[in-house]
């Protein structure tokens, strides 16, 4: 009598259906978080590499260094870029939009900055 009253069949197939879709929601939430720290990392080389190139040209004309950077970020990566220099530093901030679909409306874009100089002769 207690066994018709106390039917359990079926709720391992609900569990193990439960734990299969929180696996994979896991997945996606982390491939995304992957793709977010991809980019931001090749983000961060494109940010010091035209610090970089903006860095060669203080040297001899500081006043033209934010021209030699953004015109190098514009023609090796097609980025925006804003420039600020001061007696013997540049220094770089750029964004990209978000590529992950998942967290675009809670992060829309992805930001990088860099700061190069030049050594003082002393």
């Amino acid at each position: 009598m207690f066994r018709l009253l106390r039917n359990e069949s079926g709720q391992v197939s609900i569990l193990v259906l439960a734990i299969s879709f929180a696996l994979l929601l896991g997945t996606c939430l982390l491939g995304s978080i992957a793709q977010i720290m991809v980019t931001q990392q090749r983000l961060n080389s494109k940010a010091e590499s035209i610090a970089l190139a903006g860095a060669q040209e203080l040297e001899f004309n500081e006043a033209h260094a934010c021209d030699v950077a953004k015109a190098f970020a514009i023609t090796n990566y097609g980025l925006d870029t804003d420039c600020i220099t001061q007696p013997g530093i540049i220094e770089i901030l750029i964004s990209e939009s978000n590529p992950s679909p998942v967290f675009k409306e809670v992060l829309p874009s992805i930001y990088a900055s860099s700061r190069a100089g030049i050594v003082a002769d002393n």
